[in-house]
């Protein structure tokens, strides 16, 4: 008698894992394992991505750029941006290097190439504490500065990594952390969607209790699908 065996496909795999990854970071579970996670779908995602001929460390340093040149142009860089005089000098030589992007440019606008040694200087940076995290057969006393652990960060160049080749979103986990997102950045524009409804909703909350109210949104969201 034959039985049916289940397969998934590497691109699936990373949603499943991305969308966890997603869940653990709004449970505030431990950084480490949500980081490692979430290093193993960004390498799927790379992979993935170079099959179809993109790099995903160009598209990172595209999508940085574009924002603060975009944002520069608008006037709503954060804070930590317009207090120091020193960063602002920098972000305005970068925009006057960077002049086709406006205020109103969209991220489709604009392409980006790098050379190889800086892609692989992008990996060597980004892999540093996944490497940590999973390898011990060269410096088996060696340590790790939680600092460098931004798992906000990681999750959200999966997520951008995931959109530039999938067919399909993230699911409800998707949709939160990118209202969580959204809630923390001055320069969001609101149109009145229901997503921004949800946005608002979460500015509404202290800070400190955004990452539950986001995990509350998932499971109850996640509850009606089923």
């Amino acid at each position: 008698m034959s039985t049916a065996s289940l397969h998934v496909t590497k691109l699936a795999a990373a949603k499943r894992q991305l969308q966890s990854a997603i869940r653990l970071f709004f449970l505030e579970e431990d950084e480490l394992a949500i980081h490692t996670i979430a290093s193993a779908v960004y390498g799927l995602l790379k992979d993935l991505k170079r099959d179809r001929g993109q790099s995903e460390a160009a598209d990172s340093y595209r999508t940085t750029f574009f924002y603060l040149v975009r944002d520069f142009r608008r006037g709503t860089l954060p804070a930590h941006f317009t207090s120091d005089p020193s960063t602002m000098a920098e972000v305005e030589r970068i925009a006057d290097q960077l002049s086709p992007i406006t205020a109103d440019s969209k991220l489709s606008d604009v392409q980006a190439t790098i050379p190889s040694d800086l892609e692989k200087r992008y990996w060597n940076e980004i892999n540093r504490a996944a490497n940590f995290l999973k390898h011990a057969d060269r410096d088996t006393s060696g340590t790790l500065q939680l600092e460098e652990v931004d798992n906000n960060l990681l999750l959200l160049k999966c997520c951008s990594a995931y959109r530039d080749i999938a067919p399909d979103d993230l699911g409800n986990e998707g949709w939160a952390f990118e209202a969580f997102t959204a809630a923390n950045n001055p320069s969001h524009q609101a149109t009145g969607s229901t997503f921004d409804s949800l946005v608002a909703s979460m500015r509404r909350v202290p800070r400190e209790h955004r990452l539950e109210l986001c995990y509350k949104v998932i499971i109850e969201l996640n509850a009606r699908r089923e």
